[in-house]
């Protein structure tokens, strides 16, 4: 599919693979993954979702840490797994599976992923499908589909918690934010142009959003892109910020605050936002906000601000984004330049 095209259909993506993903659930003892110190693991794209849900985990009280499959594979024994996530769209990414052989015997595998007769299928306890409809080679429906999915299996782990959202609603805002999103890409797109520096920072489920936002970027626009957690960005990587260089804030008041004092040195700044959160200045000629609804009450005990729907909800923009943008630069659609004979396995 076209990156684009994929973007679009996002939508009806969320519903579908919602209710393979809700049938499993149902079906699945998920007494092991219960109580235990959860090692979520996974590779690229996937590595972005954990950062985009695990918020929500801690907020429900899970015990969850975030592991590249690699770094996972390194530290063993070492990490103190008691149970494990592992998300694999695929099912074939060979640090992943390298590190599923490395666990202690006994430690319970679950494997989130799109090909449940995989390398990676194969080594689990149980499987979470993600049914995902056909996609675009960077993995767009991929994204919003397995922090769905993972938000999902937070609620099933965490039955005592408030749902993460209202699920009922999340496809369908989804495809009403389009043409925002849309306008707001046809906007900035001019501008961005001749940009060869971007800065994506957020904090909370947005640090996870930071960083697939800069990862597209790379994949489908071929352009140097960082993403910081908000407050580390603060502590020294921010001195870079500059006229003709960019910045995507994604968060709430502090993004804002970041977002309205760097557009005031003459940066381009895209803020993406809760639509009612304060903000101080308005009318900065190079900052450009995009707001996010509220889908359902936040959870008032969640220390993260906004709907957790933003995990999947804050991406479309910047998707939307480096769509047009792609093509203002000829870049071939979701063309892969370099391909690696280590990372997969058969």
């Amino acid at each position: 599919m076209r990156y684009i095209d994929a973007v679009h259909a996002q939508g009806k993506n969320l519903r579908t693979s919602r209710a393979t993903v809700t049938d499993r659930l149902h079906s699945l003892d998920l007494a092991p993954w219960r109580n235990r110190q959860l090692a979520v693991t996974g590779m690229g794209a996937s590595t972005n979702a954990i950062a985009a849900a695990l918020p929500a985990y801690r907020s429900a009280g899970l015990t969850a840490f975030g592991w590249l499959g690699s770094e996972l594979e390194r530290a063993g024994r070492a990490a103190g797994a008691e149970a494990v996530i592992a998300v694999s769209q695929t099912g074939q990414s060979a640090e992943i599976f390298s590190a599923m052989g490395q666990l202690p015997d006994g430690c319970p595998r679950l494997v989130v992923t799109d090909v449940e007769d995989s390398p990676i299928g194969r080594l689990a306890d149980a499987r979470i499908p993600l049914a995902l409809l056909e996609d675009s080679t960077v993995r767009t429906l991929g994204y919003t589909g397995t922090v769905q999915a993972l938000l999902l299996l937070r609620d099933a782990l965490a039955p005592q918690s408030a749902p993460a959202t209202d699920w009922d609603q999340l496809a369908d805002e989804l495809e009403r934010l389009l043409p925002s999103a849309t306008e707001v890409a046809e906007g900035l797109v001019p501008e961005l142009r001749g940009v060869t520096v971007f800065d994506l920072v957020g904090s909370g489920i947005h640090a996870g959003t930071a960083a697939q936002g800069a990862l597209l970027l790379r994949e489908v626009c071929k352009l140097p892109a960082s993403s910081y957690e908000t407050y580390q960005y603060l502590h020294g990587p921010i001195e870079a910020v500059a006229p003709g260089r960019v910045l995507v804030a994604i968060g709430g008041a502090r993004e804002a605050k970041l977002a309205e004092s760097m557009a005031a040195t003459g940066t381009t700044v895209l803020l993406i936002t809760p639509a009612d959160t304060p903000r101080a200045v308005n009318g900065q000629p190079t900052l450009t906000v995009f707001g996010l609804p509220q889908v359902s009450a936040a959870n008032p005990a969640s220390p993260w601000p906004g709907d957790l729907a933003h995990a999947v909800l804050a991406i479309l923009p910047v998707q939307t984004i480096v769509g047009l943008l792609a093509e203002a630069l000829g870049c071939a659609d979701g063309k892969f330049l370099f391909h690696q004979d280590d990372t997969k396995v058969g």
